[in-house]
């Protein structure tokens, strides 16, 4: 059967908007507490100060926003984004490479799933340091390289916060 695009159902466009809205905001979140998490690591350590009570839960704040993220963006992803409905359908629509339709669809959800595996093994790998200096090298490393990788997945060129 060939693809005929007024035969597909489209997502409820209303809720892909407010998700869409909510999911731009949450970012911010996210991306303070990772620059929290790593720079409260950072001062701690320089200062000699222990790791808990703040280190664990920053990091433990850090992983639940962006657990909370990606829930959002893979609402988006499969269910709600008319781009990725339409992409993801049998002979759907062919993306070049490059194009900003591409990124949304192959590698945005790709960093951003890499930086949800990358927050978790950071959360493990910081729990199992055996010193207070530990901890915060660990916080610095791996949360660091989490909050690095989501930088590269966020698309800097769309609006910084949607209303």
């Amino acid at each position: 059967m060939a693809f005929a695009p007024a035969a597909v159902n489209l997502p409820n466009l209303t809720l892909y908007r407010w998700v869409l809205i909510a999911h731009g905001a949450w970012r911010w979140v996210v991306l303070i507490a990772g620059f929290a998490t790593v720079v409260s690591a950072v001062l701690r350590l320089a200062e000699k100060q222990p790791w808990a009570p703040a280190g664990p839960k920053l990091g433990r704040f850090f992983s639940i926003a962006v657990d909370i993220q990606v829930l959002m963006g893979a609402a988006l992803y499969l269910t709600l984004s008319p781009l990725t409905t339409l992409a993801m359908r049998p002979g759907g629509v062919k993306l070049p490479p490059g194009s900003q339709a591409y990124f949304f669809v192959v590698v945005h959800p790709a960093i951003m799933i890499i930086a949800f595996i990358a927050v978790h093994i950071a959360s493990v790998l910081v729990r199992r340091a055996r010193s207070d200096a530990g901890h915060q090298r660990r916080s610095i490393i791996f949360y660091g390289v989490t909050l690095l990788i989501l930088l590269a997945g966020v698309p800097w060129w769309r609006p910084w916060l949607r209303m």
